[in-house]
C-alpha cells in the first residue's frame, strides 16, 4: 500500500511517542496521547477532509489488526464505499464499522446497510455531544447501528438518556472509542468452514 499524507503524518506522531515499532494494538492503546499530537500538527498545517479521514481509518484498523486481524477487510469497492469502511466477519452476520471524523452530521446515519442483517457500529473521533442527543441516537437504532464510539471527552459531555440506551441486544449504545478492542474479543468466536478455522464475531454479543 502506497504511503499517504495520512500515513506520514502518523508516522510524525508515532516517532514523537516512540511508538512506531509497536505492535497495532501497543499503538491503538495510546490513542489519548495521539490526538493532541494530531491536533498540534493541524494547527501548524490544516489537514484536508480525505487526509483526516485516512488518518480515523488507519487508527481503527490497528483495533482489528489487535482484535480481529484474520476476521475483517476493508470496503474498496466505489459501490460499497458509501455503506462504511471495514466488515468484521460474523455469524449469522457480517457487522460493517462506518468510521467518521470529528462531524458526523448526516453522513453517519445514512451508512451501513440499514438493517440489523448487518448490523452497522460508527466509530470515530466525534467531537460535538450534541449530534449524539437522545431522540436522534433512536434514529441511529432504526438504521441497524448496534455501537456507537466516541472519545471518553465526548462521551461524558452527552445526555444522561443516550448513555442509558441500549441497542438491540440490550447492550449499551453509544461507547468509549477505546472499548473497540475488548468489545470486538468478547464478541469473537472461533467458527469451522469446510477445513479452514476463523474467528469471527457474533452481532448478538457487541
Amino acid at each position: 500500500m502506497p504511503q499517504t499524507k495520512a500515513d506520514k503524518i502518523l508516522d510524525i506522531v508515532l516517532k514523537k511517542l516512540d511508538i512506531e515499532n509497536s505492535s497495532p494494538g501497543e499503538k491503538f492503546k495510546k490513542i489519548y496521547q495521539i490526538f493532541p499530537e494530531l491536533d498540534k500538527l493541524n494547527k501548524t498545517e490544516t489537514f484536508s477532509v480525505s487526509t483526516t479521514g485516512t488518518i480515523t481509518e488507519r487508527i481503527c484498523e490497528w483495533a482489528l489488526m489487535d482484535a480481529l486481524p484474520t476476521g475483517y477487510f476493508r470496503l474498496t469497492s466505489n459501490a460499497d464505499k458509501w455503506l462504511g469502511d471495514y466488515c468484521m466477519l460474523g455469524t449469522p452476520f457480517n457487522i460493517v464499522i462506518s468510521v467518521k471524523s470529528y462531524k458526523v452530521k448526516e453522513r453517519l446515519l445514512v451508512s451501513g446497510s440499514g438493517s440489523l442483517l448487518v448490523p452497522t457500529v460508527g466509530w470515530g473521533f466525534m467531537d460535538d455531544p450534541n449530534e449524539f442527543k437522545y431522540e436522534r441516537l433512536k434514529n441511529y437504532l432504526y438504521r441497524g447501528f448496534i455501537a456507537i464510539y466516541m472519545p471518553k471527552y465526548t462521551y461524558d459531555k452527552i445526555e444522561e438518556n443516550s448513555k442509558k440506551l441500549e441497542n438491540t441486544h440490550k447492550k449499551k449504545f453509544i461507547r468509549p472509542i477505546e472499548r473497540l478492542v475488548n468489545d470486538i474479543k468478547q464478541a469473537s468466536i472461533s467458527k469451522t468452514f469446510g477445513e479452514k478455522k476463523l474467528i469471527v464475531v457474533d452481532p448478538k454479543n457487541f
